[in-house]
């Protein structure tokens, strides 16, 4: 960050706010493998010949927006069937199950439309907490459900009441509430724009949390029009332009101008199938 934005920033918020250290979080074990997978809709197809995503990794999905990284992310939380190929979740064969099976394999998604796909409008904050019981069958009492919103309240540093409405809540209290709810010890967390209309202090508090979920083995995917958080974030990198989609990039071996070149349509050769997923 330059340094007249380093002081601006300091101005604003009382310090210059440093991004999350980020050390290599990949380990042994694949969380998620896609093979020879084809998604789309009325207006794209996407073809990706392997792809694996490594347990604890994080993995960047660039490219203007419409270029197919949303229809990738649902097809990976089973809201969308592929069309052809496999999608596996910790070595469980998930190919044209539906949603709440990927659920139950540690699957969590969080969509960039929080108010209208994230959460429920006129449900408050302790009506969500109440959605979310444990397993189905299972029934808190009022007073339990109040004492969890209060605790997710407290611990996510949410700015509301258990009784407030998620419709009431900023961007930023929105995005701490999906985040909130989302179930520990996830295999994967699929995310669209993490930071999307968020204050810088909000982004970065975001991410702490995501990283810390991916020190605890969570694989995590996401796509974000911003291309310093795809850089700063990601171990890998798929960029997406005019329907094709390239082979993962380490993100250490790109700049921000081979990046924005490649969003552009200066996509390398596609890798062969057999050298397109996991390295090192």
């Amino acid at each position: 960050m330059p340094a007249g934005a380093e002081r601006l920033v300091a101005l604003m918020f009382g310090e210059a706010l440093a991004p999350p250290e980020r050390l290599p979080t990949a380990r042994d074990g694949v969380a998620l493998a896609l093979e020879d997978v084809g998604v789309g809709d009325h207006r794209l197809d996407l073809r990706l010949p392997r792809l694996a995503v490594r347990r604890g990794e994080v993995l960047g999905l660039a490219g203007l927006e419409g270029s197919g990284q949303r229809l990738l992310l649902r097809a990976c939380a089973g809201l969308l069937r592929v069309r052809q190929g496999r999608v596996a979740v910790g070595g469980a064969d998930l190919t044209g199950r539906p949603y709440p099976a990927f659920l139950r394999a540690g699957v969590g998604y969080l969509p960039a439309d929080r108010r209208r796909e994230g959460l429920i409008a006129g449900l408050s904050l302790e009506e969500h907490v109440a959605l979310r019981a444990p397993r189905p069958g299972v029934f808190l009492r009022p007073r339990e459900i109040r004492r969890a919103a209060e605790r997710l309240i407290d611990a996510f540093r949410i700015r509301g009441r258990p009784e407030t409405r998620v419709e009431a809540l900023s961007g930023g209290n929105q995005q701490r509430t999906q985040l909130a709810l989302l179930p520990e010890g996830l295999a994967l967390l699929l995310l669209e724009q993490p930071t999307r209309g968020l204050d810088l202090a909000s982004a970065r508090w975001v991410w702490e949390q995501l990283l810390a979920r991916c020190r605890a083995g969570t694989a995590l995917v996401f796509a974000s029009s911003e291309l310093d958080e795809l850089m700063r974030y990601s171990d890998r990198i798929l960029v997406f332009s005019g329907g094709r989609v390239s082979r993962p990039v380490d993100a250490a071996d790109l700049t921000l101008d081979r990046l924005g070149r490649m969003i552009g349509g200066e996509l390398d050769e596609p890798a062969p199938a057999a050298a397109a997923g996991v390295g090192p």
